[in-house]
């Protein structure tokens, strides 16, 4: 992967106070956190680890606050808010976040990195909102989507 572009926008402080689009994605694709059965998510129990640590960010770091988010069988989005005292980055938070769910399950569960998004006005957050609460709707039609 000589030519990786580097995922991040440059010169953002993702210190910065405001919202942030992010979706993270299991190793290889892998359903390790579900299934849709007769349309209704079962959770694996490393499902339901995920979804616990998930919430629980904002007891850890008071200056996070967490929007919308769904867990799919094979990967997670959601959207966090960080405020102005905000002492870590949007990559820490996160990198601590899927080592955190690594060292618990004992297994490779992540994808490399995350994809993320500045969300810059209220209309992308009405979008991003409606984008998290549809994805289950659209599960056999997502491009991450693995016949479980």
């Amino acid at each position: 992967m000589k030519n990786r572009k580097y995922p991040r926008l440059k010169h953002h402080d993702y210190r910065a106070n405001g919202a942030y689009f992010i979706t993270l994605v299991c190793y290889r694709r892998a359903p390790l956190f579900g299934q849709f059965i007769a349309a209704e998510f079962c959770l694996t129990s490393i499902g339901d680890y995920v979804i616990k640590t998930w919430r629980a960010l904002p007891q850890r770091d008071s200056s996070i606050t967490l929007d919308a988010f769904v867990l799919m069988p094979n990967h997670l989005h959601g959207i966090i808010w960080l405020n102005e005292s905000a002492q870590r980055t949007l990559l820490n938070i996160v990198n601590c976040f899927k080592a955190e769910i690594t060292r618990e399950t004992g297994i490779k569960v992540w994808q490399r990195s995350f994809y993320d998004r500045v969300i810059r006005d209220e209309r992308e957050l009405l979008a991003f909102r409606e984008y998290i609460e549809n994805n289950p709707k659209q599960w056999e039609w997502d491009r991450l989507y693995v016949d479980g």
